[in-house]
């Protein structure tokens, strides 16, 4: 009955945005966008009805608002992460089917030598190493989460156990933040460098790793004591001889390697990242040379989580063409720059404007091409550094995360089935405190290396 209630809820509220006058400088188009992603984004975050369904319910109400058609309303599904998830999949089905992922399990069980808290605290340690092995959070994702399943397996505990959801967790919300201490590291990063300017890779490096890992290690913490006692008696992990490599293990191997370096060379050959994650997906479904049949993958490859990154892309980008996005900036804009306050407290009304701003338009690259030139304009406004503003908006946009919907990194863990989206909100939550206190506190440090918050 909750469901239902919630379903009522979120149909009534976009009745409601699109049947009410028209609000002062915004358009019919732009009300409409509005309304969609009010609905959209109460039924992401009560889960009323399924992931997938939302996403095809998005994609009817941009359809029939005014100037939309059917083509505009399914343009985030032409979108380069889309067809990077699809790669993903067949690399990390890849992983599994071939027997990568139970040699890594046996690796990670007996280091952590059958200790879940032990197997926990080694995974939080490794995500800053791991993400310059493999830069990219969701392929990372897509390798790791089927050798954690089976890490988990191999130690007796199932997907109601506190350890999977502690690990899944921080796989989907903090791994990604090692990505993007990396100024090659995401679409974060990338993005949000290209906005600001004048960033080299030492440089970025430099400011960010700080406040990044600070939040993954803070997180990691904040998490441990979310989720509570871990379980404490497992089966013991049996030592069996190291086993040669399987003709499938190498071949995945070989062309995990030949795509990673694609991936690193992309300065080189400018290939968007979805090409090389391609690539590798028809080389493993080739027969007799990949390691994949096609029912496999299909078997694997989620659908919900195609049709919901698909979704939200298409609304954050009718968000934007509209001047719905811009008309929130606005909004943010005139509070902000008309309150009369310390230099600290924007930085922390900033902070809680960009998770406000971020639950609506979900994508990360949408997100920070809106947010980061109002937090310049705000930072001009009040005497502020606009680099520092722009990225702490950057920090923020990238840690909190709500509901599973708002990274795709998250979606693929959420996917797993370990944890439901009430730990997603319960760890956010956190994780806006967090992104507060870090933000605060690294200003000192962004000050020593030039960048004061207060504009000399």
């Amino acid at each position: 009955m909750k469901k239902e209630l919630w379903l009522a809820v979120a149909l009534l509220a976009y009745a409601a945005a699109r049947l009410a006058p028209p609000v002062a400088d915004l358009n019919e188009a732009s009300q409409a966008a509005l309304a969609v992603t009010i609905a959209g984004t109460i039924l992401w975050i009560t889960e009323a009805v399924p992931l997938g369904v939302t996403a095809l319910l998005v994609i009817v109400l941009l359809a029939i608002n005014p100037g939309m058609r059917l083509p505009d309303a399914l343009q985030g599904f032409t979108s380069e992460v889309t067809f990077f998830l699809v790669g993903v999949a067949a690399i990390g089905t890849a992983v599994e089917t071939s027997g990568l992922a139970q040699r890594a399990a046996r690796f990670l069980a007996r280091s952590a030598r059958g200790n879940p808290s032990r197997l926990y605290a080694q995974m939080i340690l490794s995500l800053p190493a791991l993400a310059f092995l493999v830069p990219s959070a969701i392929t990372r994702n897509a390798i790791l989460i089927p050798a954690y399943h089976e890490a988990l397996d191999s130690m007796g505990i199932g997907k109601s156990g506190r350890v999977g959801r502690a690990l899944m967790l921080a796989l989907g919300m903090l791994n990604p933040l090692a990505s993007s201490a990396l100024l090659t590291g995401g679409i974060a990063s990338i993005a949000a460098a290209t906005l600001l300017g004048g960033f080299s890779w030492l440089g970025w490096f430099a400011l960010m790793a700080v406040p990044y890992y600070a939040l993954i290690f803070l997180g990691g913490l904040w998490l441990r004591v979310m989720v509570g006692p871990f379980e404490r008696s497992v089966p013991s992990v049996e030592r069996l001889p190291a086993e040669p490599l399987s003709t499938a293990e190498i071949k995945t191997l070989g062309i995990l390697a030949l795509t990673a370096l694609l991936w690193l060379t992309d300065a080189w050959h400018h290939l968007s990242p979805a090409i090389p994650a391609l690539m590798a997906a028809i080389v493993l479904l080739v027969p007799r040379l990949g390691t994949l049949t096609w029912k496999q993958f299909e078997g694997k490859l989620s659908w919900g989580l195609i049709l919901t990154v698909g979704a939200s892309m298409s609304l954050a980008r009718s968000m934007i063409d509209t001047g719905a996005a811009s008309w929130l900036g606005a909004l943010f804009v005139d509070r902000l720059t008309s309150l009369s306050i310390a230099p600290t407290a924007i930085i922390v009304l900033l902070v809680i404007a960009v998770a406000l701003v971020h639950l609506a338009i979900t994508n990360l690259a949408a997100c920070m091409a809106l947010l980061i030139p109002i937090a310049v304009t705000i930072a001009e406004a009040a005497h502020l550094n606009p680099l520092v503003c722009g990225l702490v908006v950057t920090i923020s946009v990238d840690a909190i995360i709500l509901y599973p919907v708002q990274t795709a990194a998250n979606l693929l863990a959420y996917e797993a089935g370990y944890f439901p989206t009430a730990d997603v909100r319960r760890l956010g939550l956190g994780m806006l405190v967090l992104t507060i206190a870090v933000a605060l506190l690294v200003l000192p440090y962004w000050s020593l290396l030039g960048l004061p918050l207060v504009a000399g």
